[in-house]
């Protein structure tokens, strides 16, 4: 199967994966969800990461989804899902399946539980890429893996050329801007830093990020691409209002939790369900209610 080799680079959807209420997969409304990214100019489709709870789905299930996602939006774009594993032989069967059916490349996070230092960071990757069928891309998510990949350790590993960029869902923008100069200083051929924070995408292209993979994506495709374009082009005066506008979305669909408070809001657009994999609990009626009142507000829902 013919597959994008290229760094991803953009706005990519961090896809919520629809839930029917006794925890199988909605395949229709994923349906819908892929399809509204895609016609709001989304470059790409991150399946099972975060906030599509692959922690909390069968390996079946989530190759099942990225399969469905691939059938429905050809090869043009790029197809990222995520390894959830902690043991690179179990991570190298994620690889696997997911080469198998059409991903262009893979999240890959350092394993959880037992802290790493830097060089057994660095020492997992290298083998990780070493062996996988498919390009791979950091993920850089410390509050949900305890460990953090140094800048320096970025830098390094972006020279091999079977790992293409990284995604930082840090939060923290001296830890962006600074894998940013070290990609600069080494200058690799084929590899993109991008954001999970889509609070700060104008910030982090600013300093040379290449562009996100977010959340928002599902709810308000359009509004992160026009930021995005605005931020790339230098048209700083539309960037600062999108990301205000963006900023405050953002914030109302947090309060009902992280992702039961995205399902919400895609429930509330008529997307998908507000069903979480269990066992998350749905966002309350009330945390629903205030958060409907939010994104009228804001101009998201009529």
């Amino acid at each position: 199967m013919k597959q994008l080799k290229k760094a991803p680079e953009g706005v990519l959807g961090a896809l919520a994966t629809p839930l029917n209420l006794d925890g199988t997969i909605d395949y229709d409304s994923l349906e819908s969800l892929v399809a509204h990214m895609v016609s709001g100019g989304a470059d790409g489709i991150c399946p099972v990461g975060s906030t599509g709870e692959g922690p909390l789905l069968d390996r079946q299930d989530r190759i099942g989804v990225t399969r469905h996602v691939r059938a429905q939006i050809g090869q043009e774009l790029h197809l990222i899902p995520a390894t959830v594993s902690v043991t690179p032989g179990d991570v190298m069967a994620d690889l696997a399946a997911y080469h198998e059916v059409g991903a262009t490349s893979a999240l890959v996070p350092p394993p959880f539980y037992y802290p790493l230092d830097a060089n057994a960071t660095k020492d997992f990757f290298l083998r990780v890429a070493d062996e996988s069928p498919l390009p791979i891309v950091i993920y850089n998510i410390p509050q949900m893996t305890k460990v953090a990949v140094a800048p320096v350790i970025v830098g390094e590993l972006a020279r091999h050329e079977n790992i293409i960029g990284i995604k930082d869902s840090s939060r923290d923008f001296e830890y962006f801007s600074s894998v940013c100069d070290q990609v600069t200083l080494l200058e690799p051929e084929n590899f993109s830093v991008l954001t999970g924070s889509d609070t700060m995408l104008s910030a982090c292209n600013l300093v040379g990020g290449s562009g996100t993979i977010a959340a928002s994506v599902n709810l308000v495709p359009r509004l992160v691409v026009d930021l995005h374009l605005a931020s790339k082009s230098g048209d700083l005066d539309k960037a600062r209002i999108d990301q205000a506008r963006l900023l405050r979305i953002v914030q109302a669909c947090r309060v009902p939790g992280f992702p039961a408070g995205w399902k919400a809001a895609l429930s509330l657009m008529g997307l998908c369900g507000a069903t979480p994999a269990k066992p998350a609990r749905t966002a309350q009626d009330q945390q629903i209610e205030t958060l409907r009142v939010a994104l009228v507000a804001l101009g998201v829902l009529d």
